[in-house]
C-alpha cells in the first residue's frame, strides 16, 4: 500500500500527475496532516518562482482540481472524486439540496448560467438539432451574468460552497498576456458543472456506495495515505 512517505520530490507536470494518480488525492498547501500536501513534496526550485512553471500552472492538467477539503485546493482522480460527491451530495441532487435550505440563496443563479454554458441563447437549431458540449464559464462573466460583482454578493463563498458540495469545478484558468506574448498573473478560473465533466464517475459512485459509506472509504483511504493519522483528524480533514 502506498503512503505519503513513497512519493519523491515533484519537479514536473507529469510527477505530479503520477502522485496524484498514485495517491488518489492530494492537498496543495497544508492539510493539517504532516506530510500530505503537494507543499510537503514539491521541488523548491518549482514552488512559485518567477519565471518558472510550477504547481500553480499545472494545476488544471494534473486530475479533478478545486477547493474540496476543508475550503482548500485538492487534486483528485476522477474516481475518487466520485466517491467525494456521492458523500458530500448526501444522497441530494443540486434542486433537492437548494429547496431544502442546504445551500445559499446564491447558488441558484450560478447554477443556472452554469447550464447555460460559455454561450447563453444558444439554439438547437444553429447547430442541426444537437447542442454542443457545455464549455464552461469564466468567474468574470459569471459574475457579471449573475449581477454578483461586489464582495457583499457572496460570490466566492457560495462558489467555495457549491464546489465543497461537489457541484462545481474549475476546469481551466485563462491567464493575461504581456507585450511579449508571455501570460502573467493568477489567473481567472472557468467554472463548470461537475456533472458536466465527471457525471460518469459521480453516477457509478452514488450506484456503488451509501453516503455513509462513501465517507468510510474516505477516511480509510487518508489513514492509509498518512500512516499514524488517527481517524479523527481523517474526518476533520474529508467533513
Amino acid at each position: 500500500m502506498i503512503t505519503i512517505h513513497d512519493i519523491p520530490m515533484i519537479s514536473t507536470k507529469e510527477q505530479l500527475e503520477d502522485a496524484v494518480n498514485a495517491l488518489g488525492f492530494l492537498p496543495f498547501f497544508s492539510s493539517g496532516i504532516p506530510g500530505f500536501s503537494l507543499r510537503d513534496h514539491i521541488d523548491p526550485a518549482v514552488w512559485f518562482v518567477d519565471g518558472v512553471d510550477g504547481p500553480w500552472e499545472w494545476k488544471a492538467d494534473a486530475g479533478v482540481y478545486g477547493k474540496l477539503l476543508r475550503g482548500k485546493a485538492v487534486f483528485m482522480t476522477p474516481e475518487w472524486y466520485g466517491i467525494l460527491a456521492c458523500y458530500r451530495r448526501d444522497g441530494y441532487d443540486f434542486e433537492g439540496m437548494y429547496e431544502d435550505g442546504l445551500l445559499p440563496h446564491g447558488a441558484l443563479p450560478i447554477m443556472s448560467e452554469l447550464e447555460k454554458g460559455s454561450a447563453p441563447g444558444i439554439s438547437m437549431e444553429s447547430f442541426g438539432g444537437i447542442l454542443p458540449p457545455r464549455m464552461g464559464v469564466l468567474s468574470s462573466d459569471l459574475r457579471a451574468r449573475t449581477g454578483m460583482l461586489d464582495k457583499a454578493s457572496g460570490f466566492d463563498a457560495i462558489i467555495n460552497t457549491l464546489q465543497m458540495k461537489c457541484f462545481v469545478l474549475p476546469t481551466s484558468f485563462e491567464y493575461a498576456i504581456d507585450r511579449r506574448g508571455n501570460p502573467y498573473g493568477w489567473g481567472l478560473a472557468r467554472y463548470s458543472l461537475s456533472d458536466d465533466r465527471y457525471g460518469r464517475e459521480i453516477a457509478a459512485a452514488e450506484a456503488a456506495y451509501p453516503p455513509a459509506e462513501a465517507k468510510e472509504l474516505l477516511i480509510k483511504r487518508v489513514m492509509e495515505l498518512c500512516p499514524g493519522t488517527d481517524r479523527k483528524k481523517a474526518e476533520r480533514l474529508i467533513k
